[in-house]
Formats: C-alpha cells, structure tokens, sequence
C-alpha cells in the first residue's frame, strides 16, 4: 500500500511530536543532572573545609603543647627561702628566682 500524503504528514507530525516530547524530557532530565551535581559538589566543599578545620585545629593543638611547656621550661622556678624572718613581726616568706 502506497503512503497517501495524509499518512505521510500524520507520520512527520508523529516524529516531530516525539522529538518535541524527547527534548522536553532531556532538557528535565539536564536540570535534575545539575541540580544533583550542585548538591554533591556543596557537600564535598563543606567536606574540605571541615578537614580544613580540623587539620588547623590539630596544628594549633601540636603548636600550644610543645612550644608551652618549651616555655615553660624556660621560666625560672620559684624557691622558698628558709632564711630568717624579718623582724617586723609579719609572717613574710621570701621568694627568690632561680
């Protein structure tokens, strides 16, 4: 059977209705795609900056305990002196450096 011009512009309508409605459902398709990929890729920045934070904290942690007890080595130490008491009459210990 031979295609009549009425079949033939129904079956153009048909494929172009189909690639409209490919198209359309691409173009949803390509939005949700985005939309995703925005989502993972603010996930994985915040995932960065907390290790970010949390590498820095470590650092500064590491930093205050061995250079604060370097410092604290440093300090002279207090020593009582068992010499005699003033005369005053106060209880007045004396304190010396090292």
């Amino acid at each position: 059977m031979p295609d009549t011009p009425s079949t033939t512009d129904s079956n153009e309508n048909d494929a172009e209705k189909l690639a409209r409605l490919l198209e359309a459902e691409m173009i949803q398709k390509r939005t949700a795609w985005k939309q995703a990929a925005a989502h993972y890729r603010t996930i994985r920045l915040f995932g960065f900056l907390f290790l970010f934070i949390l590498i820095a904290a470590c650092a500064g942690g590491f930093f205050f305990v061995f250079f604060a007890r370097e410092r604290k080595a440093d300090e002279p130490t207090l020593r009582h002196d068992p010499g005699p008491r003033p005369r005053l009459g106060r209880s007045c210990n004396l304190i010396y450096f090292v």
